[in-house]
């Protein structure tokens, strides 16, 4: 009986032990309001159907749920240390009109946002994550295009001071050598593009690239460099001029018709329509990319040359550029009189513009946010939302 008495009382201390101990190891739970915060080009969207997903930061194990009307959800969680991930998917609209002429653009986008080591504890706490529509590449960006032009004091037309930036929007060194600016042969203002039967190609009609032998020319992340179409100070050659173009990086130039600066290092001209000079429509009308031939350059063009019939019936050579080869495209028209765009819409999906030639007025791409000091630029492949109409040229500032 002794035997039976002892081994009951061992069975219940090792009972009251057991319990104790998960006592012990029971974590407190918190209720976690979690709001999202839309950017303004993102409100259309409404606020619903984003997924919020929890995740422990210690063990691993995640909650989710995809949030109402309100943009809000509550989640029941252990106290910890958690990684709060949103993620959603909306079809935008972005209209420009210029008071009689509207033109409507779709696109669909990631919409997303990341709070990292949230801090979780206590009964209740609230947790807003701001989302941002989804960057589109993290390269080398088109910063800003300077195509209107300025006037002189004597009301002449004054083009030479046009310019394009180019940023690095990464977080590393990348290097410009063999980077080319390309110029698309289509004018957007007529009503019906001739290459409809090249859709996924770029059909240009200038290409200029920067020399260099792969590592050559280093551009440190956030910052940039500036191809001019002259590099000289035009305040000085146009008192009407907003641009010190003197430490240009680069400029392109076309031999034995253009004036050299010896001081700034001349691009290749690899292909242009022109037999003169090549000048950038003062009124937009084109678009511009980035590119870099994978090879030789030599060999690329030979490859893509292809025959077009101009409006006389005249052929004429031009080059196809495959759109999954450009890093980045901007298209640029008047606002309301976009006929057929040049780029693909996985390219940009809308345009910007000026509003007038010879206004001294550019095109600059907007500023996502700062991170470490350096500014990340926006690019969703939308220029009617990536870019500020209507600029101050500020070659060289992030601002």
């Amino acid at each position: 009986m002794r035997v039976i008495y002892n081994l009951k009382k061992t069975c219940l201390l090792l009972l009251v032990i057991l319990t104790a101990g998960c006592q012990l190891q029971n974590v407190p739970f918190t209720n976690v309001k979690v709001i999202i915060s839309l950017p303004d080009d993102a409100l259309q969207g409404g606020k619903e159907n984003y997924v919020v997903k929890l995740t422990n930061i210690a063990t691993g194990r995640s909650q989710s749920d995809t949030t109402g009307l309100s943009g809000e959800i509550t989640l029941g969680v252990e106290e910890g240390v958690y990684n709060v991930e949103v993620t959603g998917q909306k079809t935008l609209t972005t209209e420009l009109a210029d008071g009689t002429n509207q033109q409507t653009y779709t696109q669909t986008v990631d919409i997303r946002g990341l709070l990292e080591k949230s801090l979780v504890k206590g009964s209740e706490i609230a947790i807003t994550v701001p989302l941002q529509i989804a960057q589109k590449g993290n390269g080398f960006v088109i910063q800003e295009i300077y195509f209107t032009g300025s006037t002189t004091p004597a009301n002449g037309s004054y083009y030479q001071d046009q310019y394009i930036e180019i940023y690095n929007n990464s977080d590393s060194v990348l290097y410009a050598d063999g980077l080319s600016i390309l110029e698309s042969n289509h004018l957007n203002s007529n009503a019906i593009s001739e290459y409809t039967n090249y859709p996924n190609d770029l059909i240009i009609g200038a290409m200029y690239t920067i020399p260099g032998e792969g590592h050559t020319y280093p551009v440190q992340p956030g910052k940039s460099i500036v191809i001019a179409s002259l590099g000289i100070n035009h305040k000085l050659a146009n008192t009407n001029s907003p641009v010190d173009l003197s430490k240009a990086d680069f400029e392109w130039y076309d031999a034995g018709k253009d004036v050299d600066v010896p001081e700034v290092p001349n691009m290749n001209r690899n292909f242009c329509y022109s037999n003169t000079i090549w000048v950038l429509h003062v009124k937009g009308y084109h678009a511009y990319a980035l590119f870099k031939a994978p090879g030789n350059y030599a060999d690329f063009l030979a490859q893509n040359t292809i025959s077009v019939q101009t409006a006389s019936g005249s052929s004429v050579s031009r080059i196809k550029v495959p759109n999954s080869l450009l890093y980045d495209g901007v298209e640029l028209g008047a606002v309301g009189a976009i006929g057929s765009k040049s780029l693909s819409s996985s390219i940009d999906v809308s345009y910007t513009y000026c509003n007038t030639s010879y206004s001294g007025k550019s095109v600059r791409r907007k500023i996502l946010k700062w991170e470490n000091g350096r500014a990340i630029l926006q690019d969703t492949n939308n220029s009617a939302k990536d870019f500020i109409p209507n600029a101050t040229p500020s070659p060289w500032k992030v601002e």
